[in-house]
């Protein structure tokens, strides 16, 4: 099987997808006040900039987990689309709170309605106008994602199961970015390993990999409990794997491949797994170091320099080469779920595998 081929026609049908949604709610906007224009215009432009669609592909993965390539792709391309529209929805809020300026090569959604607010020459403060219209652009997004599953044409029981487990996955979320604020807001010397495990199951994990194979799973109408756990059971591994991943490519990737500044997560001061294992092994002047970066410079007076000696201390520590053992540790954690499954089809197996690799050695 040609998985790159796979996960572009993938992309390709999810993204048609979108833009049949955002083309009707942006008419049915427009038709209500012209004014609805600004927000039907940034939420179709900052969804469908790009993006790998790997949730989509996740909830493609999981509706044909029993059977590969049986089911109407009209039922699932709408709970492929109401994933990438929870996606956008949680990336218009997650941009406000971390004070991201672009996303994707455009301006975020904050920023663009800021923007908007001085062209037009609004009264008031424009910042907090942006902020503002972004809150209410996201929960737009969200309602879109709904939306999206109710056309999925899922039969009663199967649809309330399908919005249960959207819900709940949700919550997870919340919980999870609820921990994420809290613990960048605590002195690093107060977190602790398994609060970073924590954050990494809840927001990345349950949501990215956990929520859209059961979605998909549930779009099926798969009547039993095992295959979900066996699900469960890879995607949580592998969800924790592909952050750690992405904790590393904050810290040490290269600006060309990953279109981040060096260094970028610490500028952005996240108490990552690399900090608090370095953190915990340093000596008494690179926690005196550490303290300073993270609980009390202000992230615009954060150098290069300071980044290049936060990377030697993850490197000297040992830090680095925990997490990346830890790794490697949850990529045959998942690799031992999917071979224990006996309702997984032979295909799906093979493509959850590939994913698994594409999570951890990925450079962007």
């Amino acid at each position: 099987m040609d998985y790159y081929k796979l996960l572009e026609s993938s992309r390709k049908l999810v993204n048609d997808t979108l833009g049949e949604v955002l083309g009707e709610a942006g008419r049915e906007a427009k038709g209500l006040n012209e004014y609805l224009g600004d927000l039907a215009y940034i939420t179709s432009d900052y969804t469908l900039r790009g993006g790998k669609r790997l949730r989509a592909f996740l909830v493609l993965v999981g509706y044909w987990s029993r059977s590969w390539g049986s089911g109407s792709l009209d039922r699932i391309r709408y709970v492929m689309a109401g994933v990438e529209f929870l996606q956008s929805y949680l990336l218009a809020h997650d941009d406000v709170m971390d004070r991201d300026t672009v996303r994707r090569g455009g301006p975020t959604v904050h920023v663009w309605f800021e923007d908007k607010c001085r062209e037009k020459g609004l009264i008031g403060d424009c910042a907090h106008y942006g902020i503002s219209q972004a809150i209410t652009a996201g929960d737009y997004l969200e309602a879109l994602a709904v939306h999206s599953f109710t056309r999925s044409g899922l039969r009663g029981g199967f649809l309330d199961k399908l919005l249960w487990t959207y819900s709940r996955g949700l919550r997870l979320v919340a919980y999870g970015q609820f921990l994420d604020v809290l613990i960048a807001h605590k002195p690093l010397k107060q977190v602790r390993e398994e609060d970073v495990y924590m954050i990494h199951k809840l927001k990345t994990a349950s949501y990215t990999v956990e929520l859209p194979l059961h979605l998909g799973l549930i779009a099926s109408e798969y009547n039993g409990d095992r295959l979900f756990k066996d699900l469960s059971s890879y995607a949580i591994p592998a969800g924790i794997a592909f952050q750690l991943k992405d904790d590393i490519l904050g810290l040490y990737g290269d600006p060309r491949i990953t279109g981040k500044s060096v260094g970028s997560d610490v500028k952005e001061k996240k108490k990552t797994l690399l900090v608090v294992k370095a953190y915990n092994n340093a000596s008494s002047d690179d926690r005196r170091f550490l303290e300073e970066i993270y609980d009390h410079r202000k992230p615009e007076d954060i150098s290069d320099e300071d980044v290049y000696r936060v990377q030697e201390i993850v490197r000297s520590t040992g830090s680095l080469d925990y997490n990346l053992a830890k790794m490697e540790e949850l990529r045959r954690e998942a690799v031992e779920a999917l071979n224990a499954s006996e309702e997984l089809s032979s295909e799906a197996r093979g493509v959850l595998e590939w994913l698994l690799e594409l999570f951890i050695k990925r450079e962007k």
